[in-house]
């Protein structure tokens, strides 16, 4: 399945958003003692990825840390802000505003100078998020680029920043025919996340609802971001869809939500399909599932997904296996 490619995709496209993060916790005390051993191995490879040769990991690492709340990596993030990658540099300066590192600042505030739209997008946004209210100008001015990625990036950020005054701005880009598909899809999840119901009907459903498997997948994360009632149902819906991989997404989505319903979908994947030394979509989807939903039947296979031969594999595995010590 193809995804909408925006710089920063590769980290909240797997990784999710901050806005609604939720740690299912197993009930069994011999359980929990069993995930909180898991913690040192856990560290050790965000700690590692943090620092790996590759940016694909480097990026989602980041991410990881905001997901988790390792507030003690944050010197790690400041040395990535001057990563020679963009998407890296991109995912650590948003990451200073997610954590609120006040100590950042002075390191955020240089790249509001980059020669990289997208990296002065991301030092706008910590700077807003920060405390300096006039940053949130330039997100809305990246609304207007001639680059689509920089738009998208502009759409991502405000929808973050949490700012309902910037709703019908976001609306704009959908009517806007200059806007490619990743621009409108952008609004459109950003849009959820600012908590605007018009979005169940007008855009989220159709999305829900449509032949393309990539679609389907953007619908549910929009409606995870929305979180109403109705979304959860809708999502919940998409637990009989005929490509195992939407079933998984649907379950992982409804896991953020405290929501633990996809539990068997995830469980029978783990148990049957997942290849666990390949970061494929299916297998990465199922391994996030685990922080999210916690079952003791899930977390049991949390110690093979962190000995994966796959990198990737192995720092979803340290995502889920955070997120339940926490």
């Amino acid at each position: 399945m193809k995804m909408y490619a925006v710089v920063i995709v590769v980290v909240l496209g797997l990784f999710g958003c901050d806005s609604q993060q939720v740690s299912a916790r197993s009930s069994s005390g011999s359980a929990s003692a069993a995930i909180q051993s898991l913690r040192p191995r856990a560290m050790e490879i965000l700690r590692n990825s943090l620092k790996d040769e590759n940016a694909y990991l480097r990026a989602p690492a980041v991410e990881v840390v905001v997901q988790t709340g390792q507030k003690e990596l944050m010197p790690e993030i400041m040395r990535l802000m001057d990563d020679p990658t963009v998407a890296v540099r991109f995912a650590a300066i948003v990451a200073a505003g997610d954590m609120q590192c006040f100590g950042c600042e002075q390191a955020v505030r240089k790249h509001l100078n980059s020669e990289d739209d997208n990296v002065r997008l991301a030092a706008a946004y910590s700077m807003l998020r920060l405390g300096n209210v006039d940053s949130g100008d330039v997100l809305r001015q990246g609304l207007k680029h001639a680059d689509s990625t920089v738009r998208a990036n502009a759409a991502l950020l405000l929808g973050k920043a949490g700012r309902k005054e910037d709703i019908p701005l976001l609306y704009g880009l959908l009517k806007d025919p200059t806007a490619d598909d990743k621009v409108r899809i952008q609004a459109v999840e950003s849009i959820a996340r600012l908590k605007d119901v018009r979005i169940y009907r007008g855009k989220l459903w159709a999305l829900m609802i449509s032949e393309y498997a990539d679609d389907r997948v953007m619908g549910i994360r929009g409606m995870a971001e929305l979180g109403t009632m109705d979304a959860k149902n809708a999502i919940a819906t998409m637990l009989t869809d005929d490509v195992p991989e939407i079933r998984l997404f649907a379950a992982e989505q409804l896991g953020r939500l405290g929501d633990k319903s996809g539990k068997d979908e995830v469980a029978g994947y783990l148990s049957k399909l997942a290849t666990f030394n390949q970061a494929d979509f299916g297998t990465i989807t199922a391994v996030m599932a685990i922080g999210r939903i916690g079952t003791p039947e899930l977390t049991a296979y949390l110690p093979k997904a962190l000995n994966s031969d796959s990198a990737m594999v192995r720092l979803t595995a340290a995502q889920s296996a955070l997120l339940l010590t926490q």
